[in-house]
């Protein structure tokens, strides 16, 4: 039988002992050593791809590997940069001395500045850390105005630039979340086509959270649009209801039933 050979692209810093591994595999590698900055820049896109995988993680014994990766790589950068650990753990708690550690599990969800404050240039200068928000049309008294506005305590479960994530309050199933824009529009076909194409990415990133966090089966994906559809807060909400094997009897039909007796077909 004739052997197929296929090629597959890697492009990554790989830890030593991995290419004698993978050609005791049967595995053909191509690899060589690089030096200097561009060994500095590998080992930095390594961090960041150790840094994700942590986020990954499920339980304590994957976390405890990836941190041991992560340190690993932490060691290999200093070394490569000419610093030592011992350097970088003196400045870790001269920082925590003067901006506190995490001990108060504090999470900051969003800052609002005067245009007139020379600090604003702190946030202005990092677009992509901190994303402005823009609310250019509200409604005094919607609820998700209102919380997009900071004026209602809320746990959010996410962010993003055109939208952000909470949980539903009367979850139809655990791990409900609503995804909603900060700009109020009545319903999906009202929104600005980079809200709905940032509400779209949303879905897909905090699906991904989910499947991690409550590990469903499956998903319905619904938005109500008019009050004969069902809408009862007249602001644009997406609905992510996770599904679980046995949570109803008969799931046939899905989102047909809406209209109950139009669900079994």
């Amino acid at each position: 039988m004739k052997q197929t050979i296929k090629h597959f692209k890697t492009e990554k810093l790989i830890r030593d002992k991995i290419p004698a591994f993978l050609k005791s595999r049967g595995i053909q590698v191509h690899a060589k050593a690089i030096e200097g900055l561009e060994f500095i820049s590998k080992l930095k896109e390594k961090l960041v791809e150790e840094a994700r995988e942590v986020l990954e993680t499920s339980d304590t014994h994957d976390l405890c590997e990836e941190l041991a990766d992560v340190l690993e790589v932490m060691y290999a950068l200093s070394s490569a940069s000419g610093l030592t650990m011992q350097q970088i753990e003196k400045r870790r708690l001269e920082k925590k001395e003067l901006k506190g550690g995490f001990e108060n599990k504090i999470y900051n969800s969003s800052v609002l500045i005067d245009e007139n404050n020379p600090d604003i240039h702190y946030y202005l200068n990092k677009p992509k850390q901190y994303p402005e928000i823009h609310v250019s049309t509200h409604e005094p008294d919607c609820i998700f105005c209102k919380i997009a506005r900071q004026e209602k305590e809320t746990v959010f479960f996410a962010k993003f630039k055109h939208c952000y994530i909470i949980k539903d309050l009367f979850p139809v199933s655990n791990g409900h979340i609503l995804i909603i824009p900060y700009e109020h529009t009545e319903n999906w076909f009202t929104a600005k086509e980079e809200v709905r194409l940032d509400m779209m990415k949303a879905l897909h990133l905090v699906k991904e959270q989910l499947d991690l966090e409550y590990n469903p089966q499956g998903y319905n994906i619904g938005a109500n649009c008019g009050e004969v559809a069902g809408q009862t807060v007249m602001h644009l909400h997406l609905h992510l209801i996770p599904r679980y094997l046995g949570d109803m009897e008969e799931p046939k039909g899905g989102v047909r039933g809406v209209i109950p007796s139009k669900q079994k077909y």
